[in-house]
């Protein structure tokens, strides 16, 4: 099979490695945040070929039923093309695709947390920039190895941590780096999901947790916003028994003890995490981040941002800064938000980098890069020890851990995900 991709500077083409719910809204009445961003950008000429590579047939007749929706909705003619190409399940499409296809300029990888490593691994060695949907890892050993690939072969490997787009947090960040704040005391964050999550993830959900799963993008937050690095994490949680075969946990609340590279001065920080909420309820996703310091404090509640809709189907509080189609001021209907904007800026770095390759460690230092991604997945691995240590206190020295990671752990990555 010969697979011919139109790439340049201008239009990369690109080949998604996923097919569920960030791609196209699988298991959701929505269509997702890379596979609208894609198409409207293929629409206007700035992205070329957009190829998937998802693990069945049955997920590809899903996504193609989405594709239809968005093209309807946006107006577009948007196309894309699949793989596996059959009707027999093949988990290992996404290689198939990068033996046999001319390059395309990157590859976006949305697939479970365990597979990230391995996948993220051969599409390095192909020699190809890609973006990660979070987290990068669960572990840092492996997190570390990626970053030593990347550097080895000269590609840029960033991190979808959409939250560094969204103005709130961007407002925070200039008020705690602007000291308006006086010295950072602690941070509290709630953040919540519905039980459906449970269901939609069912067939990786014992692979993950949900502090690994949503935490993450607050411990990436927190650092970005404060420039502060963790220390140690102490984790604890709940399991309450109410899903039948299942033993992850209900809710997860993470403390984590933060040092700031500059003063030495430290501040904690609570996340916590559940995908308990239920399915009524007014959205999919409940979260509140608060800052304190010794001059002021920062809250955010990330679920109200004011809208309110109220139909039949009943009260929804929704979120026009993240992902939504709706008509702009001109009435052509777009995918607007901070999700859509995080890949947006991933291809413009794509084509700065098809230019010039020397900007790569320009964009490694301003991006959530992989790099930039040992500080939260320490966070995360940190976290995960100390649930399995019954809720002791884990050193979390993103550098000294990352030196003491043994090369050879790497190795035994395996290089077939189930």
């Amino acid at each position: 099979m010969n697979i011919m991709f139109r790439t340049s500077a201008d239009v990369p083409s690109v080949l998604v490695i996923g097919a569920g719910m960030y791609v196209c809204g699988r298991g959701t009445q929505g269509f997702g945040t890379i596979l609208p961003t894609l198409v409207e950008e293929q629409s206007k000429g700035k992205v070329g070929e957009i190829w998937i590579a998802a693990t069945s047939y049955a997920s590809g007749v899903e996504l193609t039923r989405k594709l239809d929706g968005i093209n309807a909705r946006l107006g577009t003619k948007g196309c894309v093309r699949l793989l596996p190409q059959g009707k027999k399940r093949d988990p290992l499409s996404y290689r198939h695709a990068l033996k046999s296809m001319p390059r395309p300029a990157c590859v976006i990888i949305s697939a479970p947390d365990s597979c990230h490593a391995a996948m993220s691994r051969d599409v390095i060695e192909a020699g190809l920039h890609l973006l990660v949907v979070k987290p990068l890892t669960p572990t840092l050993a492996e997190n570390k190895m990626l970053v030593e690939l990347c550097d080895q072969h000269g590609i840029y490997g960033a991190v979808e941590f959409h939250k560094r787009f969204d103005e709130s947090n961007l407002l925070m960040r200039q008020e705690v780096l602007g000291g308006r704040l006086g010295t950072l005391l602690y941070s509290v964050v709630e953040y919540s999901q519905r039980r459906q999550m449970r269901e939609i993830f069912s067939a990786w959900q014992q692979k993950t947790n949900i502090f690994q799963y949503l935490g993450v993008h607050y411990a990436d937050l927190i650092h970005f916003v404060t420039g502060a690095f963790p220390r140690r994490v102490v984790a604890v949680g709940q399991k309450s028994g109410e899903f039948p075969g299942e033993s992850s946990w209900d809710s997860i609340q993470a403390f984590v003890e933060w040092e700031s590279p500059k003063t030495r001065k430290v501040f904690n920080s609570v996340i916590a995490t559940s995908w308990i909420d239920p399915d009524a309820t007014s959205a999919m996703s409940d979260q509140k981040i608060v800052i304190v310091g010794t001059k002021g404090r920062y809250q955010a509640d990330q679920k109200n941002r004011g809208v309110q809709l109220v139909t039949e189907r009943g009260i929804e509080e929704i979120n026009p800064y993240f992902s939504q189609m709706y008509p702009g001021a001109d009435g052509a209907i777009g995918i607007r938000g901070y999700g859509p904007a995080s890949i947006r800026q991933f291809f413009e770095d794509v084509k700065l980098l098809l230019r010039d390759p020397g900007v790569r460690g320009e964009l490694v230092a301003s991006r959530p890069s992989f790099h930039q991604a040992m500080v939260s997945t320490s966070v995360i691995d940190a976290a995960n020890q100390s649930l399995e240590r019954g809720g002791l206190w884990v050193e979390c020295d993103t550098v000294a851990q990352a030196r003491k990671a043994s090369p050879g752990r790497f190795d035994k990555i395996r290089r077939v995900c189930a």
